[in-house]
């Protein structure tokens, strides 16, 4: 009986010391990691982030960050040239041209009190077919006024097609330059590490990550205003077409 009695106190015992070894250790751990993420690294600033990363990509993040300003402030111009400050088309308007049970005076009107790009095109049709009165020489009309337009709605993309060219080559260039300076610091150093030449390669490889990055950008807003031109320029073509065959069949 006393022996059961010593075995059991013995376990009971043991046991309690080894929870309060077990509640010890998580106790100390959980410290620890307070103590961690209190005491961790500081927090990042953003500026002081991007200035390092400008750092490390070199001179030629400068040009990079040029070509990224004027791409973006082109951009900006067109979308405001063709969706604020005026309106391209007006598909109401092309409706009405292509209905034949109207009346080609309320057409006119309509056409005359349109504010949109296509509605100055076909106020001119409307005013040279006093004196031309052919499909051909009207045709000639619609070509002139509709290249006209186009100049004016393509201003800008050249400049936009050019930093599309010019980012991944400046960025290609960097990294080249880069690379140099890598393989020079490889050469002169006297112990060459794994460290030292994965970092050369990452800060040379930062420029042309840059490059790319401003190009796919650029590449898919010109794009889009590439993709609105054309959809004036089909619609414009088809709502003249349509007045000048009212136009004629009228005077005839």
């Amino acid at each position: 009986m006393f022996k059961k009695v010593f075995v059991l106190l013995i376990l009971f015992t043991g046991f309690g010391f080894s929870e309060t070894n077990l509640s010890s250790t998580l106790t100390n751990t959980n410290n620890l990691l307070v103590q961690q993420v209190v005491a961790g690294k500081p927090k990042v600033n953003f500026i002081d982030s991007f200035l390092d990363f400008t750092r490390m990509g070199g001179i030629f993040m400068y040009p990079l960050y040029l070509l990224s300003i004027l791409g973006v402030a082109y951009v900006l111009e067109r979308f405001f040239f063709y969706n604020i400050k005026r309106k391209l088309y007006d598909e109401n308007l092309l409706e009405e041209c292509k209905k034949t049970d109207n009346n080609i005076k309320e057409l006119k009107e309509k056409i005359e009190r349109s504010k949109t790009r296509m509605g100055d095109m076909l106020r001119e049709i409307i005013r040279l077919s006093r004196k031309r009165k052919t499909i051909e020489e009207l045709d000639k009309v619609l070509e002139m006024e509709i290249n006209s337009q186009l100049n004016e709605l393509n201003r800008g993309f050249t400049m936009i097609t050019a930093i599309i060219s010019l980012a991944p080559l400046v960025g290609f260039l960097g990294t080249v330059s880069g690379m140099i300076s890598a393989f020079k610091s490889i050469y002169q150093a006297d112990q060459v590490s794994i460290t030292l030449v994965a970092k050369g390669i990452y800060e040379a490889l930062i420029t042309t990550e840059v490059g790319l990055v401003i190009a796919i950008v650029m590449n898919f807003f010109y794009s889009i205003l590439l993709q609105k031109v054309e959809r004036f320029t089909q619609l414009t073509i088809e709502a003249g077409e349509n007045l000048i065959e009212r136009i004629v069949e009228n005077e005839n």
